[in-house]
């Protein structure tokens, strides 16, 4: 835009002072206001009850199928590489059962936090 008293160019949005005169120009542009508030309204206590529900059933489903999918997982790698050193007869526990167990607690850990991150990035219910 230009200055209305030497008709000097002036960018608005560097400057508001013309350069070659030294008067202060009024913006053409509209004065930054004070962020318009939310339109969204706070969610109500049902709808946040609904969304833990959610959270809560989707961690443990993410518990169970996690811990299965890495049991079988663990099942295929031991039976694959690690059975075939393992000639000596276990009673009870052994270097398979330690695996499932591992494998069954860190499929259970890594479902968990899986199914919680889900259900919180995309809930139900949305204000």
């Amino acid at each position: 835009m230009n200055c209305q008293s030497c008709d000097t160019m002036i960018d608005y949005r560097f400057q508001i002072n013309c350069a070659n005169c030294e008067t202060q120009e009024t913006s053409p542009f509209a004065p930054i206001e004070a962020p318009i508030e939310s339109l969204e309204k706070p969610l109500t206590w049902t709808r946040r009850v609904v969304n833990l529900l959610y959270v809560l059933i989707s961690s443990a489903a993410g518990m169970i199928s996690g811990g299965v999918v890495m049991y079988f997982t663990g099942a295929i790698i031991y039976m694959a590489f690690l059975r075939s050193n393992d000639h000596v007869p276990h009673s009870c526990g052994g270097p398979g059962e330690a695996i499932a167990i591992f494998s069954i607690w860190g499929g259970a850990f890594l479902g968990t936090v899986g199914g919680s991150a889900f259900a919180i990035k995309k809930p139900i219910c949305k204000s």
